[in-house]
């Protein structure tokens, strides 16, 4: 079962303040502002905020058929709940809000959700299991527990689109995985991605392919499974060194499916060695084809979470042929430190990007980065919670 749930800043969350000469403004004039602000999604948020009739003309403009195109948006870094305003400087938190860094602005947001709606648990009772289409995937922990579920993923966005499939990966430390649609059963399976209309591609940890067509599932129709092959590689490349950790994304990237490889110490630091290698897969050919460098494109990397590949071009404040991941750190007194990294693609260096620190009495959730949708023909949905047991 999956519900939505409107996370929104607290004064847009309120009652707009009459305002005789903001009511006034024809509603073109309301539509070009609207356009003008639809880079960023917080502005957007502001803008309800001020009257009616500036709520209904962001709501219609960003909800309207002929809009299926607003600008990319900057992606967000949910991060830990904070509860020491006293001893931190970002912004509080309580039960019934969570906080966002944005990369848009390098602001820290405080988004509040609305318990009426059904959405009443707070940090430490759920689990966040990445995003997918601009909604943030939570889990609620609550017992019996079966198998750990790690991953989920969307096959469209659900704000455009009633039809859509979710599926979702599970098993232990994401070795084995599999999904409940259709009943197949996936073991060793490292990551899944929705590619090409409907097409499922899984990932598995001997770097074959399997994929399924969920095309038609909207029916009640089961996937069918319509390609298992292994393409070849050049192994030497992989598990060199000194490294002995090696995770691995499988993402979409500009029309391309890209396997993403990061290779690190067993303890690794901030300041351990890290190493990323980067393939492309060529269906026709059946191979995995090396790729050295990514133009005009920044991967976003997490823990149990899909990767993301977003165009420097449309979002020019990011930094081409890069990574960006984020990484804990714990120091003496068991407190955490959430560190943003860049990592160059060409160069092989790292850069520190953002830095802030967690208490101990924070959540135990990890970060998940967000690209946040503009669209809903009723309100921001951020939020789909998967009531998973």
């Amino acid at each position: 079962m999956a519900m939505a749930c409107t996370t929104e800043r607290r004064s847009s969350s309120t009652t707009p303040t009459p305002n005789k000469w903001t009511d006034e403004l024809p509603a073109d004039l309301l539509e070009l502002i609207v356009k003008k602000l639809a880079w960023n999604f917080v502005d957007i948020i502001r803008f309800k905020a001020v009257c009616s009739s500036w709520n209904r003309a962001a709501r219609s403009y960003t909800s309207a058929p002929y809009h299926t195109q607003l600008p990319p948006q900057y992606p967000w870094l949910k991060l830990f709940t904070q509860r020491d305003k006293q001893q931190y400087p970002w912004p509080s938190h309580d039960h019934h809000s969570w906080c966002f860094f944005s990369l848009a602005d390098n602001n820290v947001y405080k988004m509040d959700w609305d318990t009426s709606q059904g959405f009443g648990f707070h940090d430490r009772a759920v689990s966040f299991l990445g995003s997918s289409h601009g909604w943030l995937v939570v889990r609620e922990n609550k017992p019996p527990r079966g198998s750990s579920i790690h991953k989920v993923v969307l096959s469209s966005d659900p704000s455009r689109n009633n039809n859509f499939v979710v599926v979702h990966g599970r098993g232990g430390d994401n070795a084995a995985a599999w999904t409940d649609l259709g009943g197949y059963p996936w073991y060793g399976n490292s990551d899944i991605v929705f590619h090409n209309n409907g097409h499922l591609f899984a990932l598995w940890i001997d770097h074959s392919i399997k994929v399924w067509d969920f095309g038609d599932t909207c029916n009640d129709n089961i996937p069918t499974k319509i390609m298992n092959f292994q393409p070849s590689m050049d192994l030497n490349v992989i598990g060199g060194g000194s490294m002995t950790k090696d995770e691995r994304w499988f993402v979409d990237s500009m029309g391309h499916l890209l396997l993403v490889g990061r290779e690190s110490s067993e303890n690794d630091s901030r300041s351990g060695a890290v190493e990323f290698y980067i393939y492309k897969l060529n269906i026709a050919a059946k191979t995995w084809e090396k790729v050295e460098c990514l133009p005009d494109c920044a991967l976003f990397l997490g823990r149990n979470q899909p990767a993301m590949s977003l165009s420097t071009q449309e979002l020019p404040r990011l930094k081409e042929n890069s990574i960006y991941e984020w990484k804990l750190q714990k120091d003496c007194d068991y407190n955490f430190d959430i560190h943003v990294e860049v990592y160059n693609l060409e160069t092989k260096l790292v850069k520190p990007y953002y830095t802030t620190r967690v208490p101990k009495s924070a959540s135990c959730s990890p970060p998940v980065w967000i690209v946040p949708s503009a669209f809903g023909p009723i309100r921001e949905k951020i939020v789909l919670s998967t009531w998973l047991r």
